[in-house]
């Protein structure tokens, strides 16, 4: 003789708490693969809007320059940019714009590519500047953290060089003409009306 009787109501309550588990397994899943972190500086919003943005020079009718490279300034004596341990040279000036329809926080960095190998930049100091002239008022590249409202131009900057005294012998010879330049942007958190 059985000791346990099932009965309609027993296997109701036993469905429903399978239910429940699987309910909560897939609940938990699914907030781990679509949760979100803030790290304090940029965040997740979710508003819809464009977001572009582009780099211009900085002349009163501005061309794009994506997909150039930003040339160095040279004394009018000397015509090559000759980079050794302690030399400085600033690039042409450029502005960051905002052509999308929401606004946008962003940073700069340098774009490596054949002509900028990783080991080449780092054998260099990069800051970021409004006046080449003024090192007070220079702040390392990878410090510097932008933002722009709907429709708005950045002030002209100019990325300062500096080779390292460390450098070493080993870039001897090697050509260092221009530099690329790729601003990584994500909305800001602005209110967009």
């Amino acid at each position: 003789m059985p000791r346990y009787k099932l009965n309609i109501k027993t296997c109701i309550i036993a469905a429903m708490v399978v239910l429940l588990c699987f309910a909560s397994i897939t609940g938990a899943t699914y907030a781990l693969f679509t949760s979100s972190i803030e790290d304090g500086t940029i965040g997740v919003n979710v508003t819809s809007g464009d977001l572009e943005v582009d780099i211009i020079d900085a002349s009163d009718t501005p061309d794009s320059l994506v997909g150039d490279v930003l040339d160095f300034v040279t004394t009018s004596e000397s015509k090559e940019v000759l980079f050794e341990p302690g030399a400085t040279y600033y690039t042409e000036g450029f502005r960051v714009k905002n052509s999308g329809s929401i606004p946008l926080n962003y940073i700069l960095y340098i774009s490596e590519d054949e002509t900028v190998s990783a080991e080449f930049s780092e054998a260099f100091e990069v800051w970021l500047t409004k006046n080449p002239k003024d090192k007070a008022n220079m702040v390392k590249l990878q410090e510097f953290k932008g933002s722009l409202t709907l429709g708005e131009t950045s002030d002209v900057y100019y990325l300062v060089f500096r080779m390292k005294e460390t450098a070493g012998n080993e870039f001897q010879n090697k050509a260092f003409t221009g530099v690329g330049i790729t601003v990584c942007a994500v909305q800001g958190n602005a209110v967009i009306d």
